[in-house]
This record gives structure tokens, sequence and C-alpha cells, in this order.
């Protein structure tokens, strides 16, 4: 296959544009920037995806049979700023829509990467894939929906995904942040009312690259196997696996109080979904974790 991979720059797209390499596809990768952070046997093209008439002729040129659209505005505490709201809705929202009107003038599949944040996380039980109880509580949620509504009113051959807690190599996030913090804190305070489910990026990679071979459409949950945590717990089982002795005490979001945006407390994900649709699960957020790690100590 031909495919288009945006936000090839980043965390997940470069993970993705790597596994569709590996699989033999053919792969054309953009971003932003003029230079590329992605896999060198991927073709690079920079593009604005707020331009429509430059994603037009991106589509145009590469014609792809399908697009993975990672692009994103991703700091969610920056998006609360008033400078940045429009900005953010700019990409997230505008942005997709460029690309999904695209990807219908030429006739290519899309699948498009959204989040948790779309639900406001007061349901004790998991949110299915084609649940619309949708309540974002902040601005990047919120444009992330719009990104979603843009799909589905452009689009009949779609692959939406909503994913959540992401990492992985080449880029911030969560165990890297606290890998770095445990050379300078014996202790972390880290917040426990927040329950969900890591998700490693190189695994989520693999599970698009199966659905974008195929034709099974739709709405999807997609995070890693393995049991609900809280951000609190997934820090001691961080420290835990590494083999670093770090105090860590559990507080509330309240408590903590540093970030801008609101957060949901539940970003539970039901991805039973994926296997009624013939996708392998991703595996569990432990084996993940083991091997992030492993990864970590051959880089370091």
């Amino acid at each position: 296959m031909n495919i288009l991979v945006t936000g090839a720059n980043g965390l997940l797209g470069s993970a993705v544009t790597a596994e569709l390499i590996r699989r033999g596809h053919t792969c054309t990768a953009t971003g932003r920037t003029a230079q590329r952070r992605c896999a060198d046997a991927a073709a690079y093209v920079p593009a604005d995806l707020c331009d429509p008439q430059a994603v037009q002729a991106l589509i145009a040129d590469i014609h792809p049979d399908a697009v993975i659209h990672c692009a994103a505005w991703t700091d969610v505490d920056g998006a609360e700023l008033p400078e940045n709201r429009e900005r953010v809705f700019a990409v997230n929202a505008g942005g997709t829509r460029n690309v999904a009107e695209a990807c219908r003038d030429h006739g290519c599949k899309l699948l498009y990467i959204t989040t948790d944040y779309v639900f406001d996380g007061t349901d004790a039980a998991p949110y299915p894939a084609d649940c619309e109880r949708f309540a974002p509580l902040n601005v990047y949620g919120q444009s992330k929906l719009a990104g979603e509504r843009a799909v589905l009113e452009t689009l009949e051959r779609y692959f939406i995904v909503r994913t959540s807690w992401v990492y992985g190599a080449g880029g911030k996030n969560f165990v890297r942040t606290m890998l770095q913090l445990s050379r300078t804190h014996g202790t972390l305070r880290v917040v426990s009312d927040q329950i969900g489910t890591p998700t490693y990026a190189p695994d989520l990679a693999r599970l698009l690259a199966d659905m974008v071979e195929t034709d099974h459409y739709g709405r999807y949950n997609a995070v890693n196997s393995g049991s609900y945590v809280s951000w609190y717990d997934f820090a001691c089982a961080i420290f835990r696996a590494a083999g670093i002795p770090v105090t860590v005490l559990p507080v509330t979001t309240e408590e903590y109080g540093k970030n801008r945006a609101k957060r949901p407390h539940s970003s539970r994900l039901d991805t039973g979904k994926l296997a009624e649709a013939g996708f392998a699960p991703l595996p569990d957020w432990q084996d993940a974790l083991a091997r992030y790690l492993a990864l970590e100590q051959t880089q370091t």
C-alpha cells in the first residue's frame, strides 16, 4: 500500500512510519518542520495541514491508498492559554477537516487518532468505542472531538481510534519524565485519582497498521491490555521495573494542583470492539513497559 503519515515527526507518528516501512509499504511522512525526525527510509514532505489547498495538493501528488492522521496539538495545558485556543482548533479540528476532505476527494481511506479526553471521565464503567456521551473538560479534548465530527461529517470510509496515556521513544512522555525526576528527587508526588491505561506507541502503531490494511471501518478504542491503573500506580510500576529506589506519594488531582487543564478522573476505555473486528489486542501494559525500559537502557 501507499500510505501517508501526518505528524510523522511526533512520538506516535514516528512509530507508525517505522512499522509501515518494516511491513514493506510505500510510506510518505509529513510534518511541520523542514527536516525529518522520523524513519529515514520514508519519503518526507513538509506540509501545513491548516492550509486546505496545500493539503489537497499533497494528497493529489502522493495519491495514497490511505492516510494515518497522527498530527495534532498535544500540549494539553498549553491549549488552555487564550492566545493558543484558535491555533489548537485550527490544527486539531481544521487540519483534520482538511485531511478528511482531501481523502474524500481523492478516494483514500483515513485513520484518525483521537483521545480519551473527549469524555469527562465521570462514568464508572469503561467507555465503549461507540459511546457518544461526549463532554470534554478542556480545550484539547474539545478540539479533538471537533476533529472526530469533521471526519464523520466528511467521510463514509474512516477509522477513528481513541487512545490514552501514550509513551514511547523519541519524545517527551510520562515514563521518561519519571526516570529523569528520579535522578534528582528521592520522593515524588503523583496523582492517584486519574485512572486509565498506559499505551506504548510501537504497540499502537502495529494495530494501526493492521487496521489500515483492512476495510473494517468504524470507531475503536485502543490501549494496552491489562488492569486499569492510576498515574500513581504507573509511576510505582516504572520504578519497580527499573529497579530505582524512589518513594512515590499518592495525591489527589486537587492536591497536586499544577495542571492548567482539567483532566477526566476516569479514562477507562473498553477495547472489546477490536477483537470483534478481528484485530489482535495490544499486549499487557506491564510487558510493554518492560520493553520500553529495556530500550531506554540501550540508549543511555
